[in-house]
């Protein structure tokens, strides 16, 4: 008789036995289930095991292909969870600060360790449960968090009778009343998600606390900017409000928000005001609403960290450019604005110098004169690409929900998702990745074999040089990183847990991340560390330098240094895959490229999101830097086709203007400044 799927004797008695798929092992106690058929009978067995077969394969194609909510809890339901959490502790901690503060012998910063000694407690015991310990890389997180040894140990002993006495396990009462309010049924899956993301909710209470010691409060500076601007955007005889009162304001902030260039009506902050055209210089004129708003809602990103310098200079260029298209047509009052506005600025877009905005000029130049330079160009040259249009619109309409939410009446019908510039093909198409053949041409350039000067890389020679040129490129192949996150490392950045070498990409001085789901930590690839990196990085900073890679600073350059990598490399490239230009190949395609052989490999999506810097399943996901973690990560990074085997690992050979610390042969000349008598 032939075998029974998922069956087997033992005892004389029929199992059924099946593997859980690996996206739903995460949910589960055990990778597989194992079912007692109850029977000798190996007709009644075989029937038995087809009956639990086809359940199982409904079961798990229902919970693969659309979960249902009392399985697994979607993005919103889980920040829903976090947000409650964190926001009914932060009550419960302010109260206590408030009647610590009634005591004599209140000591503030003592008070502020306590807290995040315990927010560190909390984030421990949400990501490890019952095994929550604090080992050597976690004691080093907290020292660099500022904590000092004595408070390590402290946190230690505390999260060690927390433990024993089951502190990491919340009432069960406490977890359904938190499921009960996302709508939530309690099964064993969704109980163990809600401790954890309530977990990390009261971390986040516990560590704000600049709020409770500093008397430091977001939401009263949001508040205070909402009311101001409610003020004026009032008649002026309903509160005094008067032009000479808003252009005196405006001059207040005359450095950190941008005034309307000269020869451009300008308005007053108060929609009832006539539209004037003034002949001032621009510090003695008013502000357009726009603006005004929109200066407002830029420095509540900064505040909140969710906007970069890089990212609020993009937002405020194209609010005075709209503001300047508004001014022009006689539009003051933002509760006028109609959707015909945003379109009238697309087409404006569409219609100016690819390069607008790289000259100081542009700011002085009327919407006239921007139209005037773009006809000079053939017709299929003209507009900013669709990419920044796109980019545009998110911030005007990111404006549009700021002016709602202040109270203002804006019309409903404005779409801005009308306007956006549609992408013809999928992204992986506009850029695509390289081959394993590409790859294997590249690091086989005298800049890796060995190159006749440092000077002339692309020339065979018994020179190896480590360098941005050498190491940013083996690191862009087997890490998959944006050309920026890997021109911008710190040495700080390059770190070790559990024996396992890492980098960890995070937002530092240099240079910004995508966003915050690019925050990780990648394991290095052992081709990495037999061409000898960890012992390159020990060589730079025991120079006393910062970056990783100083052979792309200019100090007197603010250009992100990846273009300068790109610089240096395109050449190269360029002879490794001759019809580069066609193919599109540029440095970005190796993340294309490893992302590929992952997915050729078939490592797992989360785990190719966590390499990458992609979104995860929920956006209160964390990533910690845990050595179990980088280890699993590097076992699916050894599957990569280690193409750089051929390399040999030489002794460390700097630049060596580098090793001098003299200034980079291609920085500008300083300007001298001749003085007459």
């Amino acid at each position: 008789m032939p075998a029974i799927a998922h069956a087997y004797r033992r005892g004389g008695s029929y199992s059924w036995r099946r593997r859980i798929p690996l996206t739903l092992i995460r949910f589960c106690r055990s990778r597989q289930l194992v079912v007692s058929l109850g029977t000798r009978d190996p007709a009644r067995a075989r029937f038995l095991a087809s009956q639990l077969t086809a359940h199982s394969d409904q079961l798990f194609h229902r919970a693969m292909s659309e979960p249902e909510p009392d399985l697994i809890m979607s993005r919103r339901q889980l920040d829903g969870i976090f947000r409650e959490s964190l926001l009914t502790h932060l009550e419960k901690l302010d109260r206590i600060a408030a009647a610590e503060r009634a005591e004599p012998d209140f000591d503030p910063e003592a008070s502020r360790r306590a807290d995040r000694r315990m927010g560190w407690i909390l984030r421990i015991l949400g990501a490890r449960g019952a095994a929550a310990t604090i080992d050597s890389p976690l004691a080093d997180e907290m020292r660099r968090d500022g904590l000092n040894d004595l408070d390590i140990e402290e946190a230690r002993a505390t999260l060690a009778a927390m433990v024993r006495q089951n502190g990491h396990l919340m009432p069960r009462a406490r977890l359904e009343g938190l499921l009960a309010n996302q709508a939530v049924a309690p099964t064993m899956t969704n109980l163990s998600l809600a401790q954890e993301i309530a977990f990390r909710g009261m971390s986040a209470a516990a560590f704000a606390t600049e709020r409770r010691y500093d008397g430091l409060r977001i939401e009263e500076v949001t508040l205070r900017d909402a009311i101001l601007l409610r003020e004026a955007q009032e008649p002026p005889e309903a509160n005094g409000f008067t032009a000479t009162a808003s252009t005196a304001r405006s001059q207040a902030n005359a450095n950190a928000i941008p005034q309307m260039p000269t020869g451009v009506a300008i308005v007053s902050a108060s929609p009832n005001l006539a539209l004037e055209t003034m002949d001032q210089e621009p510090h003695q004129m008013g502000m357009h609403p726009i603006i005004a708003f929109g200066e407002a809602m830029i420095a509540g990103r900064a505040r909140d960290e969710t906007w970069d310098a890089k990212t609020q200079h993009q937002a405020r260029q194209i609010f005075v450019l709209f503001a300047k298209l508004l001014a022009e047509n006689g539009l003051i009052r933002v509760n006028d604005l109609r959707q015909s506005h945003f379109a009238g600025l697309v087409d404006l877009l569409r219609s100016v110098s690819p390069s607008y905005g790289k000259s100081p000029r542009d700011a002085e130049r009327s919407t006239a004169e921007l139209r005037e330079l773009g006809a000079k160009l053939p017709a299929n040259k003209r507009g900013i690409v669709g990419d920044t249009i796109n980019r545009h619109l998110t911030f005007l309409g990111q404006l549009v929900t700021f002016l709602k939410a202040q109270g203002l009446a804006i019309d409903a019908s404005i779409d801005l998702a009308l306007l956006r510039a549609r992408k013809r093909d999928r992204a992986r198409n506009r850029r695509p990745s390289l081959s394993n053949d590409d790859v294997t041409a590249i690091f086989r350039l005298p800049c890796f074999t060995g190159c006749r000067s440092w000077r002339d890389p692309f020339t065979a020679g018994d020179q190896v040089f480590h360098r941005a040129l050498y190491f940013a490129i083996i690191l862009l192949y087997y890490t998959g990183a944006r050309r920026e996150e890997i021109a911008g490392l710190h040495v700080e950045d390059v770190e070790e847990a559990g024996g396992i070498a890492y980098v960890a990409f995070r937002f530092n001085e240099t240079r910004r991340l995508k966003n915050v789901q690019s925050i990780r930590f990648v394991a290095l690839h052992p081709e990495v560390l037999r061409l000898g990196f960890l012992e390159y990085v020990k060589v730079v900073r025991a120079l006393g330098y910062g970056l990783v890679f100083p052979d792309l600073k200019s100090p007197n350059s603010s250009s992100p240094l990846g273009d300068r990598l790109y610089d240096e490399f395109s050449s190269g490239l360029q002879k490794a895959i001759s019809n580069e230009a066609e193919r599109k190949k540029v440095i970005h395609s190796f993340r294309h490229s490893l992302g590929n052989n992952l997915k050729q490999a078939r490592v797992h999506t989360e785990i190719r999101a966590d390499i990458l810097g992609h979104a995860g399943a929920g956006e209160t996901d964390e990533r910690y830097c845990d050595p179990t973690a980088l280890s699993l990560m590097l076992e699916e990074l050894k599957k990569v086709p280690a193409v750089t085997n051929h390399l040999e690992q030489k002794p460390i050979q700097l630049l060596p203007w580098v090793s001098a610390k003299e200034r980079p042969p291609f920085a500008r000349a300083r300007k001298r400044t001749v003085s007459r008598g």
